[in-house]
């Protein structure tokens, strides 16, 4: 049983190239029009006939990928005609059993030709999947080999193992068409791209067709896709060298490019290129198989070599390498290039594959060595966050974006505040990043307060020493003075359970500068001579769980310099509604439904109320799909712990939701 989760990000990657895929290797569907239009056992000069065929075949199929020994066919009909002719009507003989037939056919074949040829289970197999591409695929060892390993398969594929070979391949071919007749979108995709009809592509499908009648259409079409598919697939998978790093696995390079013949600069974003795999004297770039792994997703770092000498953009790879060249777009441009020079001087870039041997084109970089290398452009290239960037990740709608960012704006200091689950920090990080305009984390101060933090920790106090003590300012004081020596950029302190701690000893005399009209006024601090001011580009963003029943120490002279905002939970929003139906898992639907049913039952409880429903972020961003045990273990260990603590004093209505709650799980 193959590992569908496994085969699905398979499946992914495969798509992520499938349009150039579908437009630059046609050649199985071309080689099956050739063959069926060509093609007959009864043709008074079978042996002329045979010749063409597999000639044309040769030159269709072995300009691509797939296997096809069109040296050793045309052998054996030069040596012995009317034995090939019996060897082929049995062959194609669909009263007997699929393995003996490829099995004798090889066995046969190689009977006649001498050392010198040798006909194999895949070149049988596609003589099968021509003449009927409705019931058969095409075996690709290395392909099924590489399968095996990746799908975790309790069967393998194994070097002159025909019969194991083809049984296997028999049940892997029904396993994958299982799993991919459940992909309508893929498919429908697919027959898209086939159905294009072009002076340059002819449209193969109408062509069967048209040949077969319009039975061929309703009773095969839906086969052949999947089968041809599942042939893609395999014969997909036999080009990567390595498989890991082909699927699920990101992989990262480094770009030279010389400003002599190309600029980077000059490529406009999202504007694709490409990079030939040979020079123009015809000799291998150096290390040719970097451009053979590379594939569609990889991110590119991309440098201009002198006179510049800087790191210029992020690309990445759009179009997997064709044999002749590997295509890349531009994602990013760097405002603010990083300069060569001070990459080589940081320690952790030492074992850089393009700093130890710098003769070449494209260079292979590690996730970490990645990471560094974003990390020192992000210093002064921080990534763009728009409005449109908030509403995608936060499940708020419109509105309520454009009121909570007004508020801010006017009022300079809000706490978010809501039932658990609502999303109040993951919301306020974003809403910062909104606000600037990009995600600069530098600007951003994170702060939880707890019942021991104190004025001391948030702005300055008297610390021991092994001298005796001394003087250390907070994250708030140090904050703010960061503010002041950028003006005209917004800084975020992000305060979460901002109603955990003592609030009046926290904030001190700062309850005054905090009021924006008050903003950059001074006054002299308890513990200094200095004057002190919040600097008018500052915002606070408190968090607050409103199912905390420690709200009511939030006293009055702090809530007139904050406005509160309501965060609810969003199971009927927009975004979260997009995710149940691509996860399209009824289990979840169904648990969904249930939480809004339980959170209808809080609401109308008058010792609880809205401010104490389970909030959506339980349920979102999952890694992975929505299994039973995961479901549980949010029941289990997130969901009823707080419904013990709200109905701690009502048993029944406790055990009717957790055996509500159960229920969905268990059916």
């Amino acid at each position: 049983m193959l590992d569908k989760i496994r085969f699905d990000d398979l499946v992914e990657e495969y798509q992520k190239d499938f349009e150039y895929r579908i437009h630059s290797d046609h050649s199985l569907w071309l080689a099956i029009a050739c063959f069926q239009n060509n093609w007959s056992l009864d043709d008074q000069d079978f042996e002329s006939m045979f010749a063409d065929v597999v000639q044309n075949l040769g030159n269709i199929l072995n300009l691509n990928t797939f296997t096809f020994d069109s040296d050793a066919l045309l052998e054996l009909i030069e040596r012995s005609p009317k034995i090939v002719h019996a060897m082929m009507v049995d062959l194609f003989d669909e009263n007997q059993d699929t393995v003996i037939r490829i099995k004798n056919f090889e066995q046969q074949a190689n009977e006649l030709l001498d050392e010198d040829y040798a006909l194999d289970e895949e070149t049988v197999s596609m003589l099968l999947c021509l003449n009927s591409p409705d019931k058969y695929s095409v075996f690709n060892l290395r392909g099924c080999q590489r399968l095996a390993s990746w799908l975790k398969l309790d069967y393998e594929f194994e070097q002159q193992a025909t019969v194991k070979n083809i049984q296997n391949w028999l049940i892997l071919v029904q396993e994958i068409i299982e799993r991919l007749s459940d992909n309508q979108l893929m498919l429908d995709e697919y027959m898209y791209y086939l159905e294009w009809d072009t002076e340059e592509e002819p449209n193969y499908l109408h062509y069967l067709c048209d040949k077969f009648g319009n039975d061929f259409q309703w009773s095969a079409e839906k086969d052949s896709q999947l089968l041809v598919l599942a042939s893609d697939i395999c014969n997909y998978l036999a080009q990567h060298r390595n498989l890991t790093p082909a699927i699920g696995q990101k992989q990262y390079w480094w770009l030279n490019a010389n400003p002599s013949f190309w600029n980077l600069s000059d490529l406009k974003v999202g504007e694709e290129r490409y990079y030939t795999l040979y020079s123009e004297s015809g000799h291998k770039r150096r290390v040719f198989q970097h451009f053979l792994d590379a594939k569609v997703g990889d991110k590119i770092i991309g440098y201009e070599s002198y006179p510049s000498r800087n790191v210029v953009a992020l690309m990445e790879i759009s179009r997997a390498s064709d044999g002749e060249a590997v295509f890349f777009k531009k994602i990013e441009e760097f405002e603010h290039p990083v300069a060569y020079k001070d990459l080589r001087q940081c320690p952790e870039l030492k074992d850089l594959e393009v700093f130890i041997s710098p003769t070449g084109s494209l260079f292979k970089v590690t996730e970490d060595e990645f990471n560094f290398i974003m990390d020192k452009v992000r210093e002064h290239n921080p990534v763009a966050y728009t409005k449109e960037n908030f509403l995608s990740e936060v499940y708020m709608p419109e509105a309520d974006y454009d009121r909570v960012s007004a508020l801010l704006k006017y009022k300079k200091n809000i706490i978010l505040q809501g039932a658990p689950g609502v999303g109040k920090t993951f919301a306020a990080k974003r809403l910062a990043y909104a606000m600037m305009g990009q995600k600069k984390d530098e600007n951003i101060e994170l702060i939880q307060f707890h019942q021991s933090y104190t004025y001391e920790d948030f702005m300055m106090g008297y610390k021991p020493t092994e001298q005796g003590f001394e003087l250390r300012y907070g994250s708030f004081y140090r904050f703010c003075k960061r503010a002041a020596e950028h003006p005209d950029e917004p800084f975020f302190c992000i305060i979460d359970e901002i109603n955990r701690g003592n609030l009046s000893k926290i904030f001190g005399e700062l309850l005054m500068l905090l009021e924006k009209d008050y903003r950059n006024q001074s006054i002299t601090l308890a513990y200094t001579d200095e004057p002190f001011a919040v600097p008018s580009n500052v915002y606070l963003i408190g968090m607050m769980n409103t199912a905390d029943r420690s709200l009511s120490i939030i006293d009055y002279a702090l809530r007139r310099r904050f406005s509160f905002f309501d965060m609810k939970p969003a199971f009927e929003s927009t975004g979260f509604m997009q995710q149940q139906l691509i996860a399209g898992n009824v289990t979840f639907d169904r648990l969904i439904n249930r939480i809004e049913e339980l959170d209808d039952e809080i609401s109308r409880d008058l010792s609880l109320g809205p401010g104490f429903c389970m909030g959506h972020s339980y349920f979102s961003n999952p890694e992975g799909e929505w299994t039973i045990d995961k479901l549980r273990l949010i029941v289990d260990y997130d969901i009823l712990p707080m419904l013990r603590e709200y109905w701690f004093d009502d048993q029944d209505k406790l055990e009717h939701w957790e055996s509500a709650l159960h229920e969905v799980l268990n059916d």
